[in-house]
């Protein structure tokens, strides 16, 4: 855990730096170009927006990779019947990704009078998130109700 932070302690500092530079070269225009798009094409302001990219990607992995799978392995290491639930969880929101699927449609009865150039997997994926959306809804509804009406009788 110690070495986890040390690394993270590390990166910090890095992307604060050079986050830091980019901003300051940024600012200073040390690109002197009269014209912006100019400097859109040709100045800092590339170097600007990729390195938000850069920052935003490490970011992403970090939050939605990294760190939910250090937590399970620590959850596996500190209490090992706790990854039952964490278990279930993820085979739930696995069967609701399958049934949301299954009920999609992929065909392109709804859509024929549309400009968008579609195939029918997009279709089909497309239908699958909507279902799986809808199904979340649903189930959040009804935990919504049933701790109201289940509040009522405590």
């Amino acid at each position: 855990m110690q070495q986890i932070r040390k690394i993270l302690g590390i990166l910090t500092i890095v992307l604060f730096v050079v986050s830091a530079i980019i901003v300051v070269m940024f600012y200073t225009n040390v690109v002197p170009l009269s014209n912006p798009q100019d400097q859109m094409e040709h100045g800092v302001t590339d170097t600007f927006i990729g390195w938000a990219y850069v920052l935003f990607f490490v970011c992403a992995i970090l939050a939605f990779l990294v760190f939910p799978l250090w937590g399970f392995v620590q959850q596996i290491i500190d209490n090992p019947k706790s990854v039952i639930k964490t278990v279930v969880i993820v085979a739930a929101v696995a069967l609701v990704c399958i049934i949301a699927y299954a009920l999609a449609d992929g065909s392109f009865d709804s859509i024929t009078n549309t400009l968008v150039e579609t195939n029918e997997t997009e279709l089909k994926w497309s239908g699958a998130g909507l279902n799986a959306m809808y199904i979340a809804l649903g189930i959040a509804v009804l935990a919504v109700i049933y701790a109201e009406v289940a509040k009522k009788f405590n």
